[in-house]
């Protein structure tokens, strides 16, 4: 048999929980294939000299073979991603769970396929997002203001949070610890997980849960390459792809658990907004909402109602 070599990366440290995914997926295939199969992983495409975000596009050229990547990053691409990119319109992970195992994540991987040199093979949790910063407690819009905010490559985001009174700044992941340590941002947004993996926390004294958007994390595989492999091949990789979003999404949920408690002794600041001023935050971003749900597809439009909180 000939061997069937693949090559994943990513742009977390090996602690992460996209990285024990990939580590699972490798012995899922090892048990299936043994010395039959050629598995390389690089966990932090960084290490190589990168930025995180180059990952997509040595995914789509067929340097690399697959990766994870939050989703965000494909809208310009792919609009109806945007779906998950609204703030403060998310009720719960089990909601987006169901859809995205259902019509609505078969329409949108479609339209990652057609539309891009990917192949999509699951839909990871990037994990519940939160505010963190070095200046103050945030617990209304006005505690916002003149904050520099670093945000995700994403034109909704950075849209919303000047509204809400930053001063939204791009930095690719690669530098956002120097960012922060430096000074260059004042505050950032992102899951708890991504928060102690980049080592924020030491120098971020304040957190807000917010809970204001979900990452939504695509995994791909190169369209050429994928339709390259075998078909049993290719059979197996969607059976280990089910299994193994099964144990990411399982890691994703007891690792904010894990990190909360984590930041609680260690003394950080951990601020829960109360119901008046969640209203505050989302009412400022209800125009930029009902603008973008115009731009979804039909199909689409329904989907979104089913995930607000109206």
């Amino acid at each position: 048999m000939k061997k069937i070599s693949i090559y994943w990366a990513g742009y977390h440290p090996a602690t992460s929980i996209q990285a024990q995914t990939i580590h699972y997926i490798k012995q899922e295939f090892l048990k299936l294939y043994d010395t039959d199969i050629i598995f390389k992983f690089d966990t932090d495409i960084g290490a190589l000299g990168y930025k995180a975000i180059d990952l997509l596009e040595l995914v789509e050229n067929g340097d690399v073979d697959c990766c994870y990547f939050y989703s965000s990053y494909l809208t310009e691409r792919i609009p109806d991603l945007n779906i998950f990119e609204l703030p403060f319109q998310i009720e719960s992970r089990d909601s987006i769970y169901s859809l995205l195992d259902g019509d609505l994540g078969e329409y949108l991987a479609k339209s990652i396929n057609d539309n891009t040199g990917y192949k999509l093979i699951g839909w990871w949790d990037n994990g519940i997002r939160h505010l963190s910063n070095n200046t103050r407690k945030i617990n209304n819009v006005d505690d916002c203001r003149d904050l520099v905010l670093r945000i995700a490559k994403n034109d909704i985001h950075r849209i919303a949070f000047n509204g809400m009174g930053f001063k939204a700044k791009f930095v690719d992941v690669k530098d956002l610890p120097n960012a922060i340590s430096n000074k260059e941002i004042d505050a950032q947004e992102n899951p708890l997980t991504n928060i102690i993996n980049y080592g924020i926390e030491d120098y971020h004294k304040y957190i807000t849960m917010t809970s204001h958007l979900y990452g939504n994390s695509v995994v791909l595989a190169n369209n050429d390459t994928y339709y390259k492999w075998p078909l049993d091949f290719r059979r197996n990789l969607a059976s280990v792809m089910k299994k193994a979003t099964k144990f990411q999404r399982s890691l994703a949920i007891s690792e904010d658990k894990r990190c909360l408690d984590y930041l609680i002794n260690k003394g950080t600041n951990i601020t829960y907004l109360n119901a008046k001023n969640t209203f505050e935050f989302k009412n400022i971003s209800q125009e930029l909402v009902q603008k973008t749900i115009k731009t979804f597809s039909p199909n689409v439009i329904g989907q979104f109602n089913k995930l607000n909180k109206v």
